[in-house]
């Protein structure tokens, strides 16, 4: 009895270890935008938090990042919508929504959907970060 205590303890302690390293090595080893033009970080109702980093040379996202805590789904989501910004202005990403992000990663099953929706509002919350910024930096 107390050597299979000991033994679910130990497994529970090397679990606890891999997906801790997992975490941190998934997060260290996303690219990241240094020194962003718009950014956000949104935790959704569901607990997952996204992150997305706009990047603009002239009027055009030349270069985006993401990183979210969430399922696979949320992966997927938050992949989507950084990638649809790119090379597009401010006007063009205001018109990127749930749907068009469900869509591209190829729909999302119906208690999922809010994946898209938190993909979506992280990244225009990112682009009212850059307007925001960029009216403060001509003012």
């Amino acid at each position: 009895m107390v050597g299979n205590l000991v033994a679910l303890l130990v497994a529970s302690g090397v679990l606890l270890v891999i997906v801790a390293l997992w975490f941190f090595i998934t997060y260290w080893f996303t690219p990241h935008i240094k020194c962003p033009d718009g950014k956000a970080r949104i935790t959704g109702q569901c607990g997952d938090t996204m992150e997305i980093d706009l990047k603009f040379k002239g009027d055009r996202v030349s270069e985006t990042s993401f990183w979210t805590d969430g399922c696979a789904y949320s992966l997927s989501a938050a992949y989507a919508a950084a990638d649809l910004s790119k090379g597009k202005t401010p006007d063009e990403i205001i018109e990127i929504d749930a749907d068009l992000i469900q869509k591209t990663i190829g729909g999302l099953p119906t208690e999922y959907m809010h994946c898209a929706s938190l993909a979506a509002e992280t990244l225009q919350s990112a682009l009212e970060d850059y307007m925001l910024r960029s009216k403060s930096n001509l003012g």
